[in-house]
């Protein structure tokens, strides 16, 4: 198992055992998001408010007159978040909304286009640290998951209907788990299926514990609690709709910066820029480019960002993030 994928899971498990909210990698999402600008005000999209830490640095650092469109999925979070930015309320256009939304969500303060789009991927802190809304074994639970908890099935509905094929996959494409078809076949099996965290938590024990799991120190249970997490929300599916619009929505040196906690979230992350990178299109096996193409954006940081040693020891919960970001046009001038 690779290093990433450990510290991502030792995350969560920090998150279950000691809530804390500190916004990860926030000065380097700031200078992704403003080195270099223009002192004009701006139009930012912040996709995961979240607690609002990362919406007020960047109103913070940005030019005066700055604008954000807040998204969250949560309305615990929002209410919370809007209480936070109260000082700055009039710059901040907090919505009840997820990813694939977007467009209609500019369409309402007749926003073209932006100058920023940042997300946080993931699950937050708040979530995790709810030991009410089924995301966590730290505590028992009805097993719900649920960003939005006013609508859509929770993960209790799924693991009541779904059968043991799709279940594997889910768990084996979402969770990386390797013995996802245990763990399904004996949720399938079992009578009445599991519906809370404990429930689930003993049961994936039972099958999927042992030597290996204490090898990797973390609990038999964390993947397949994210598989079922990710499912329920569909995450994967509201970030590829999401970076699918950035070339319609982003102005000319406008940034796109995401945050990554797993490999499922930045490879399709680093896929799409670098699609937008890539100069020539033509078919490999062509030895010169016909095509003439150009890049329709650059790279504002090489690669994937890591965050620095002295604030994993402040917040260890950043340990397993990765920052990519990326510029739109105006490719004179690259950082």
């Amino acid at each position: 198992m690779g290093i990433w994928r450990q510290a991502a899971m030792a995350r969560d498990e920090e998150i279950m055992e000691e809530p804390l909210h500190v916004p990860v990698m926030s000065a380097e999402i700031v200078d992704a998001m403003l080195g270099g600008v223009e002192g004009r005000p701006l139009r930012l999209v912040d996709l995961t408010l979240g607690l609002g830490g990362h919406s007020r640095a960047l109103l913070e650092a940005a030019p005066e007159g700055t604008e954000i469109l807040c998204f969250d999925r949560d309305e615990e979070a929002l209410s919370l978040a809007r209480q936070s930015l109260a000082p700055l309320a009039p710059q901040v256009h907090a919505v009840h909304a997820c990813f694939s939304d977007l467009p209609r969500q500019l369409e309402k303060l007749s926003w073209d286009r932006v100058d920023g789009v940042f997300g946080d991927l993931g699950v937050s802190s708040l979530q995790l640290d709810s030991v009410t809304r089924g995301f966590s074994f730290r505590a028992d639970a009805a097993l719900d998951m649920r960003m939005d908890a006013s609508s859509g099935e929770t993960a209790a509905d799924l693991l009541a209907e779904i059968d043991e094929i799709s279940l594997t996959r889910v768990i084996r494409e979402l969770g990386e788990e390797p013995a996802a078809r245990r763990i399904a076949r004996a949720i399938c099996a079992a009578d009445p299926r599991p519906s809370t965290t404990a429930e689930l938590r003993a049961l994936v024990s039972r099958v999927a514990g042992g030597p290996r799991h204490q090898r990797r120190r973390i609990d038999p249970a964390t993947l397949t609690f994210q598989a079922l997490r990710i499912s329920i929300n569909r995450e994967l599916e509201e970030l590829e709709s999401v970076l699918a619009l950035l070339p319609e929505v982003l102005a000319e040196n406008g940034r796109a910066v995401f945050l990554a906690y797993h490999s499922l979230e930045d490879r399709r992350v680093k896929r799409a820029f670098r699609e937008w990178m890539r100069a020539c299109v033509c078919p490999r096996e062509l030895l010169v480019c016909q095509c003439g193409g150009v890049p329709r954006a650059s790279a504002v940081v090489r690669g994937a960002v890591k965050p620095s040693e002295s604030e994993i020891a402040r917040n260890p919960r950043a340990r397993s993030a990765r920052m990519r970001a990326l510029r739109w046009g105006g490719l004179n001038g690259r950082n």
